[in-house]
């Protein structure tokens, strides 16, 4: 069994961050359980307060203090829950049972709100995958790819027949912008600005607008596409830029699909629960470790703080690693 690593992360100050309307919400369903069920009050429900907070505090680091019943909660739950995986996982070094606990907690407040009336529908219910194996004590692999694996997926993508061209947008458009699935999924043909290599204007969390910039090589594969869409398909009146035929009918491709086809990719290497999460951490390390310059990567990432991209995007070095590096600044230094 592996050993636990513990982290001191959610201090006071970091607790105080919390919006005063989210701890509200929360606090009215921990009261309206207590008293159905006071015997678990030092027990279960301590538990779950504690983690809903550690979920809270990253919604404040993460997401702005988004509200809990909001519209755009909502809409992007699953794009932040499995943030939260990942914060658990590669930040305070949770194991599998603890992550499926804390998804359990969160969980549980949005079962309640429904049936209260507060919101129409559970944000993530039964679209949202608990980690497998949780009676192992090892973290999952984070999923940082080396060049070699970037190599043996874009191979795959120019000659494996199971994908196609869109599968090759997806692929390159999230990996040389490092955006988001919720930016990916809004792409539209009128926010292309081919001149510059963005897309404009793209809404994403907590409404903000950002770019999502491309390569000359994926300027390239858009032209492609867009021939394709011009010749292939002239009547399609659709401003999406990815597009699935559900029906007999274009439609702008489902984030579910999205997800499905870099799923997909990931299987090349072996990977089966592969994610375009991983792609954007994978980038950003991939800057940080190129240039030396996290500021760099945290500006394409639309991060606030470069601590958000030090603590979840860079790939933590192994001792080896270390002592290697420590080893080469050390002759460098004789050298000089």
């Amino acid at each position: 069994m592996a050993k636990v690593k513990k982290v001191r992360y959610f201090t006071k100050e970091k607790k105080q961050l919390i919006s005063k309307e989210n701890l509200k919400i929360y606090e009215k369903y921990l009261k309206s359980n207590i008293i159905k069920n006071k015997e678990v009050k030092n027990t279960t429900y301590k538990v779950y307060e504690n983690y809903m907070t550690q979920f809270l505090v990253y919604l404040a680091e993460e997401w702005d203090n988004i509200s809990l019943y909001s519209e755009e909660f909502m809409e992007n739950a699953i794009d932040i829950m499995e943030g939260f995986i990942a914060f658990c996982q590669d930040v305070l070094y949770n194991n599998k049972k603890v992550i499926n606990t804390k998804l359990s907690a969160v969980s549980s407040f949005y079962l309640w709100s429904l049936k209260r009336g507060y919101i129409d529908k559970h944000p993530f219910d039964k679209k949202l995958d608990r980690m497998k194996g949780a009676t192992e004590e090892k973290i999952i692999n984070s999923y940082f790819l080396t060049e070699e694996q970037i190599a043996e997926i874009e191979k795959a993508l120019d000659e494996d027949d199971r994908f196609d061209i869109q599968d090759k947008l997806i692929w390159y458009i999230a990996k040389d912008s490092a955006n988001r699935i919720g930016a990916i999924e809004k792409l539209t043909i009128s926010s292309l600005n081919m001149e510059n290599m963005v897309f404009e204007n793209i809404r994403e969390k907590r409404g903000y607008r950002v770019e999502v910039a491309f390569s000359e090589d994926t300027k390239k594969l858009i032209e492609q596409w867009l021939k394709l869409r011009k010749n292939e398909l002239d009547k399609l009146e659709l401003d999406a830029f990815f597009i699935s035929k559900y029906g007999g009918k274009y439609r702008k491709m489902s984030r579910s699909t999205i997800q499905e086809r870099v799923r997909k990719m990931g299987t090349v290497i072996g990977l089966d629960d592969f994610h375009i999460h991983c792609i954007r951490k994978t980038t950003l390390n991939l800057i940080t470790e190129k240039t030396n310059n996290i500021e760099l990567a945290a500006s394409l990432a639309n991060h606030k703080s470069i601590e958000t991209t030090r603590s979840s995007y860079i790939k933590p070095k192994s001792k080896a690693e270390i002592r290697d590096k420590i080893k080469e600044l050390m002759n460098k230094s004789s050298d000089e």
